[in-house]
């Protein structure tokens, strides 16, 4: 009940907050430029708030028109939320992962260090012929680019496995939570189906990211060097255009990675198959997705905010309170680091809620497409598929907001 109030409250205050910058910009700030003939900043200000109305009216029409898919996402977050208190070990993972992938970087930096230092030794290029450099050979820089590219793969591999596990207990418990087994056990089911069945999936998905990971690394490489030549602005220009689409096409192989992981706990298919749905799911229900990723957009920034409060709030009254224990002499540098460092923390441990969330849209949207057969679903799904099956609109659902 709690966190619905808060996504339509959240909902209806930037509504407001538009209508009402606009309103300040139309009848307060514009005055203060007149005459109007003659002063641009006036009609600026004018279609500012025209702008600001739009945007107010537009947001207000997507509530309307998505209000079902809103109520989803708000369903899919409660249950997102029972998942999480069921199998609150799943924030381990985080750990695990973050102790073997500093394991991994420990020893590629060793490698790397090996590396650096296999070559020739040759004075370096004027006015500095009085330092050593090591000079490469070819085969020694081939060989530094495998390296990282070895270190792009294998990173993207251990947060895959990762991501797996918790896609696969999302979405098991999903379909045991109103079982006998009340989903228990479901993240060691995730790790054994993970080691048994689907490590080369994992491999070859982040085999991609690894792809497009060294494609930015070479591109980067490569830009430097035309750089330091004095290019024209219109290759400047082009460098940054093609920075920015390499971003892009690694941020998009992320994101479809990680829900064709979702798709492989699902239907147990190869990855390029589960790539290839995820991507159909999203496009028929792009509504949906979009209303569920608003929604978690607003838990998240509501959730880091209450940590960083409460955090650097608790650690400020301490070092106020309590000199003895603690002496300094400001206290606002190290509450400020305590915000910081909790936020960052707390953002870490979000994305299971987030990526969770995600799961489990996925396992409903599967549950609609069989129909809603059984009664093996959350409580708050359960309610949402009775709620449609009265509708008379079932699987139907998901060609309208």
């Amino acid at each position: 009940m709690i966190g619905g109030a808060i996504i339509w409250v959240s909902f209806i205050i930037v509504v407001a907050a538009l209508v009402a910058g606009g309103l300040w910009t139309y009848f307060i700030k514009r005055e203060e430029y007149q005459p109007a003939e003659t002063n641009k900043t006036y009609q600026y200000l004018t279609y500012g708030s025209y702008v600001l109305w739009g945007l107010a009216g537009l947001m207000a029409l997507l509530m309307l028109c998505c209000y079902s898919a809103i109520k989803l996402g708000i369903a899919v977050f409660k249950t997102t939320a029972q998942y999480i208190q069921a199998n609150m070990h799943i924030f381990l993972l985080p750990l695990w992962s973050t102790i073997v992938c500093s394991l991994w970087l420990l020893l590629w930096f060793a490698g790397t260090i090996m590396v650096f230092s296999t070559g020739t030794p040759a004075p370096r290029d004027a006015p500095y012929a009085f330092m050593t450099e090591i000079k490469w050979s070819d085969i020694t820089r081939y060989i530094f680019f495998f390296q990282v590219f070895m270190l792009f793969w294998i990173n993207a591999f251990l947060v895959g496995c990762t991501e797996f596990i918790i896609g696969c207990s999302a979405v098991i418990w999903y379909f045991t939570c109103s079982t006998d087994t009340k989903g228990k056990g479901t993240v060691m089911t995730g790790f054994r189906w993970l080691m048994r069945y689907h490590l080369g999936s994992i491999a070859f998905g982040s085999f991609v990211i690894a792809v497009c990971q060294m494609l930015r690394f070479l591109f980067e490489y490569y830009r430097k060097k035309i750089q330091s030549a004095a290019p024209t602005k219109l290759v400047k220009a082009l460098l940054c255009l093609t920075g920015y689409l390499l971003w892009l096409l690694d941020k998009c192989v992320k994101y479809m990675t990680k829900n064709a992981y979702i798709q492989i706990a699902l239907t147990c298919d190869s990855f390029c198959k589960s790539a290839w749905n995820s991507f159909a799911l999203m496009i028929k229900n792009a509504h949906r997705f979009g209303a569920g990723n608003s929604v978690g957009f607003v838990f998240n920034i509501f959730g880091i905010a209450c940590i960083m409060v409460g955090t650097a709030g608790s650690g400020y009254l301490f070092l106020a309170n309590y000199p003895d224990m603690v002496s300094v002499d400001d206290p606002i540098p190290p509450t400020v680091a305590l915000g910081v460092i909790s936020g960052l923390t707390g953002a870490m441990f979000l994305s299971i809620f987030s990526y969770s969330s995600d799961a489990i849209l996925q396992a409903f949207l599967l549950d609609e497409e069989l129909r809603f057969l059984g009664d093996n679903r959350p409580a708050y799904m359960m309610e949402f598929a009775e709620a449609m099956k009265k509708r008379g609109q079932g699987a139907c659902e998901s060609s309208c907001c």
